[in-house]
C-alpha cells in the first residue's frame, strides 16, 4: 500500500508556541508520537507567506522558484493582486514529483498553486478584490473543475465565506479538505490556513487572541485526522504540521514612497494618483524593495541611492539597512526585478503609500508583521508523525527548503531541481 502524506501548514505558528501546543489535544498528540525540529525551520528572505511556500514546496530559494514577494509590482495600486498561479513558480513542485510517480495528490488553499495540472483535487488560494463580490468567477480561473457545480465539494461550503475575513475563509478550506480525504483519499494533500497569521498581524505576537487562534488551528488539525480515520486510511497516513515564518511586533510604519514622491521620482496628478514613476518602493512587511523604471538610467540610479542611504542614516525612518540587488541575491538567494532591499528595524514596517504622513504609528495596539530577514525572531515549526516517521527524533535547526526533499525521500520518490536536503534522520 502507498504511503499517504497530509501536511498542513499553519501560517505563522512558529517555535515560540511549542509549549503551548504541547498541551493542546491534536497538537500536543502528534508531538508525543512524532518527531520535532528542535528551534524551527529557517525561512527565506523576505520572510513572507509566498515565497515561504514556494520554497517549502520546491525545496529551492527565491532565485531559482522566482517568488520574490507576496505580490509582483503593480506600481499605484496600493492592492496587488498575489502571485495566485502555478505559472508563476520556474520550478518543480513536490505534487509534480508525486503526480509523475503515480500518486493521486490535492492541494487546499497552498500558495501559487493555482491552476496547476499536476493537483487531481485542487481548491486554490484566491480572492476577489472586493469582498462582497461572488467568489466564484474567480475560483473557477484556478480550481479543479472536478469540485465546482452541483454536487462538487465547494459547493457544500460557499456558505461559510464571510469575504476574505478570517477565519471563515480557513473554515471553508478545511471543510472542503476533510471531504476531499472523505470522498477521493489522495495519497499527497498540502493545505495551507492563515487564520492564525491574520490574527498576529492584528493584535501582535503573543496574546489572548493568538492563543485563541491557536486553539482553532489544534481543531482544525484534529478534523483533517478524523477525516482520515472515516476514510480508513489513518493509520497509513504520515502526518506534518509546518509553517513559513515568524513575526515581530511593530510599532510605526514608514513610506519611503512618499519621499521618493517629493524628490521627483514619483510623479503624482491632481488627485494625488500616480501618473509617472522612475523609482518606486513595494512593501513586503518588514522590508521593502525598490524598483528602479530603467535600471540603466545613472543618473535616476544615483538620485535613488542618495534618498536611500539618506534614509538609512536617518533614525527617524527606522532603516537597518540598505541592499543592493547583487547583495541579496548572493547572502539570501533572493532575486528579482527590483534594484535594492530596504531592511527595517526597531519595530519598523514598511509601507507603500505615496501621499500623507511618511511615518505613521501603527496604533494604540500595536499588531505584528514579516518579510524581515530569516534569521530574526522565532522560527516556523515542523512537526511530523506517523509509519514512516521516527517517534519521539528530534534535530536541531533547519530549513524550510529541506521541508520538500525530506516528503519526496519519505514517499520514495525524486525532486530533481531541490536546493534543500532530506532530514532522512527523521525517517524510518
Amino acid at each position: 500500500m502507498k504511503k499517504k502524506l497530509v501536511v498542513l501548514s499553519v501560517d505563522s505558528l512558529f517555535d515560540e508556541d511549542m509549549e503551548l501546543l504541547k498541551t493542546l489535544p491534536n497538537f500536543g498528540r502528534l508531538i508525543r508520537r512524532g518527531c520535532v525540529v528542535r528551534g524551527g525551520m529557517r525561512s527565506v528572505y523576505p520572510s513572507d507567506t509566498y515565497p515561504a511556500h514556494a520554497s517549502l514546496i520546491t525545496g529551492t530559494w527565491p532565485d531559482r522558484h522566482g517568488i520574490y514577494h507576496n505580490q509582483p509590482l503593480d506600481v499605484g495600486n496600493l492592492d496587488p493582486d498575489w502571485f495566485w498561479y502555478r505559472r508563476d513558480m520556474k520550478t518543480e513542485t513536490l505534487l509534480d514529483a508525486a503526480h509523475r510517480a503515480g500518486y493521486s495528490t490535492a492541494c487546499v488553499s497552498w500558495p501559487c498553486m493555482g491552476g496547476d495540472p499536476s493537483v487531481d483535487w485542487l481548491v486554490p488560494e484566491i480572492w476577489p478584490k472586493d469582498p462582497n463580490e461572488d467568489p466564484r468567477p474567480i475560483f473557477r480561473t484556478a480550481c479543479s473543475a472536478n469540485l465546482l457545480g452541483p454536487g462538487g465539494i465547494l459547493e457544500r461550503h460557499w456558505h461559510k465565506l464571510r469575504g476574505t475575513q478570517k477565519p471563515f475563509m480557513d473554515h471553508m478550506m478545511i471543510g472542503c479538505a476533510c471531504d476531499i480525504i472523505r470522498r477521493y483519499k489522495p495519497d499527497v494533500m498540502l493545505i495551507h490556513l492563515a487564520y492564525l497569521d491574520g490574527t498576529r498581524h492584528l493584535h501582535g505576537v503573543h496574546g489572548p487572541a493568538v492563543r485563541q487562534a491557536v486553539y482553532a488551528n489544534d481543531d482544525w488539525f484534529g478534523r483533517l485526522e478524523e477525516a482520515t480515520m472515516d476514510a480508513g486510511v489513518y493509520e497509513n497516513t504520515n502526518f506534518a504540521v509546518i509553517s513559513d515564518h515568524g513575526h515581530l511586533n511593530v510599532r510605526r510604519i514608514f513610506h519611503p514612497n512618499v519621499l521618493l514622491a517629493e524628490a521627483g521620482l514619483i510623479s503624482l496628478d491632481e488627485n494625488g494618483q500616480v501618473v509617472g514613476w522612475r523609482a518606486y518602493c513595494h512593501s513586503a512587511g518588514l522590508s521593502c524593495q525598490v524598483f528602479l523604471r530603467e535600471p540603466s538610467d545613472r543618473g535616476t540610479r544615483a538620485v535613488l541611492e542618495d534618498l536611500l542611504y539618506a534614509m538609512w542614516e536617518n533614525e527617524t525612518w527606522g532603516v537597518e539597512s540598505v541592499l543592493t540587488k547583487a547583495e541579496v541575491r548572493r547572502e539570501h538567494r533572493l532575486d528579482g526585478p527590483f534594484d535594492y532591499v530596504l531592511e527595517g528595524k526597531g519595530g519598523t514596517a514598511f509601507g507603500s503609500e505615496w501621499t500623507g504622513p511618511a511615518l505613521t504609528s501603527s496604533g494604540e495596539t500595536p499588531g505584528a508583521s514579516h518579510g524581515h530577514l530569516p534569521y530574526k525572531g522565532p522560527q516556523p515549526v515542523w512537526i511530523a508523525a506517523g509509519p514512516g516517521f521516527k517517534p519521539g527524533e528530534m534535530v536541531s535547526r533547519r530549513r524550510i527548503i529541506d521541508v520538500a526533499p525530506t516528503f519526496a525521500a519519505l514517499l520514495g520518490i525524486t525532486l530533481a531541481e531541490t536546493e534543500g536536503t532530506a532530514m532522512t534522520e527523521l525517517l524510518k
